[in-house]
């Protein structure tokens, strides 16, 4: 009942708290009583040369790669993400017809050895890895066949070729490049993109701009869709075009990371669609995937989920405060947050209190220097923040410098929202369709947003 009630309100308000279900009627094509219904499996297993756990929700069925092939094996929707440490890894997923059961991957350093490898080639320098499959009963989409694959035991810094599905119906040979080693001061970019939700054609183009620019991975800060639980509107997240270029030929080759975002409701669409970290914390929901931590060259990345209730808020603070007391400043002196809602906004929603007082001073304690919203379907920039002014919950501006800088930038296909001018903590806003690129250098970072149309909407510099 709770996950139908999700359904119905999501539209308007979106779910924040449903966990991760199967649909009420998983293994029929009804919601008719048509016979005895499969029992939900579940899946958990480390793959081949990995140091972390894979595991998947209850669903119709959850079985590593099978032999089968059916009568649309091609993969589609393929898009690349890490699980593990970017350094060392990556993970792919896509989609097929619903009989297929072979989920495997070919990779290797030689993009011509790969594209011609029907099998791994050890010789050639050509390795093979197989993932496992998923069958789920999508509440609206019918069933759906996603797969999922985990490389572990690469080099740092070097772009791999690869190629999904199985013999006789592999994907086209993609690129994707491991993250330079932990604490390097290699310069690499980074996009920022939130709130797709309604128009993927804009959607679409804002990926080709954004590619144009080379970002080693992107950020989402959230709401990919109108309605977690429908399934063509992820069709369309992973695979609209613009201009004949095609976001999956983006997707498979920039890994993205996501936040989950009210809309997203963290649907078992959602959580089956991306490979994210899985270290479970205590009354996280998703097998982990609710919010987790990463490390890029000598940046720490945190990826929070503001849609959870209150507990689930006080718990992500306990949490935080723990995964950012492990860090070494020397190593990773920058610290980058994000999370679907703004606790700094002058729009629509406005500025989101409970999270603010929540984590806030965390973010304070540990210095923070980036916190990445989206929500309101604008561009916002604050003032440097650090703190409180005395007896408020408002934040007290600082110089450049010496505080956290909170961007909204939820602009990349949602319905757009008017923007205020009466926050103080607002440095710079507009209503414009946009995405960022951010560019880490050892001691600099530099933010740029972009609008649709190239032109620069804003820019700051950050320094250690």
């Amino acid at each position: 009942m709770k996950y139908l009630t999700c359904l119905l309100v999501v539209l308007a308000l979106g779910c924040e708290d449903t966990g991760v279900m199967s649909a009420p009627d998983a293994g029929t094509t009804s919601g008719r009583d048509s016979g005895p219904r499969p029992v939900p499996e579940a899946l958990s297993y480390t793959p081949e040369g990995c140091a972390y756990e894979v595991s998947t929700p209850e669903v119709r069925e959850a079985r590593m790669s099978g032999d089968v092939t059916g009568s649309a094996p091609e993969p589609a929707f393929i898009h690349a993400g890490w699980a593990g440490p970017t350094d060392g890894t990556f993970a792919v997923n896509w989609r097929t017809d619903e009989a297929t059961t072979v989920s495997q991957i070919l990779y290797g350093v030689d993009e011509a050895a790969v594209r011609d490898a029907d099998a791994p080639d050890e010789a050639a320098g050509v390795y093979a890895q197989i993932g496992h499959q998923v069958l789920f009963e999508a509440l609206v989409g019918g069933p759906i066949r996603l797969h999922e694959t985990h490389v572990c035991g690469l080099d740092p810094g070097t772009t791999y070729y690869y190629k999904v599905g199985g013999p006789g119906a592999w994907s086209a040979p993609y690129d994707v490049a491991t993250a330079p080693p932990v604490g390097a001061t290699t310069p690499f970019t980074f996009a920022v993109t939130g709130d797709s939700r309604n128009d993927s054609i804009v959607w679409a183009e804002i990926q080709s701009k954004l590619a144009a620019r080379m970002p080693d991975f992107q950020l989402f800060s959230g709401d990919a869709v109108v309605l977690g639980a429908n399934q063509p509107e992820w069709d369309g997240f992973f695979g609209e075009s613009y201009m004949g270029t095609n976001v999956q030929e983006i997707f498979a080759r920039i890994p993205m990371l996501p936040a989950n975002g009210n809309h997203d409701a963290l649907s078992v669409n959602y959580v089956l669609q991306f490979a994210l970290p899985q270290d479970a914390s205590s009354g996280e929901l998703a097998q982990g995937e609710q919010w987790y931590s990463f490390d890029y060259a000598n940046t720490h990345f945190v990826v929070l989920d503001d849609s959870a209730d209150e507990a689930l808020v006080a718990a992500q603070a306990s949490w935080l405060e723990e995964d950012l007391s492990a860090l070494d400043r020397a190593v990773t002196p920058w610290i980058v947050v994000m999370h679907h809602k703004a606790p700094y906004s002058c729009s629509n929603h406005g500025s989101q209190m409970d999270l603010r007082e929540a984590w806030q001073p965390v973010y304070d304690l540990h210095a923070v220097d980036l916190v990445l919203n989206g929500h309101d379907h604008v561009y916002e920039r604050s003032q440097p923040i650090r703190g409180f002014e005395p007896g408020t919950t408002e934040g007290r501006i600082v110089p450049e410098g010496d505080g956290t800088t909170y961007v909204v930038a939820g602009g990349a296909g949602a319905p757009l929202y008017g923007i205020g001018t009466d926050c103080a903590h607002t440095a710079h806003t507009e209503s414009v369709n946009h995405y960022a690129i951010v560019e880490v250098a050892d001691t600099t970072l530099t933010f740029t947003a972009y609008r649709i149309d190239e032109t620069v909407l804003d820019t700051f510099t950050l320094t250690k």
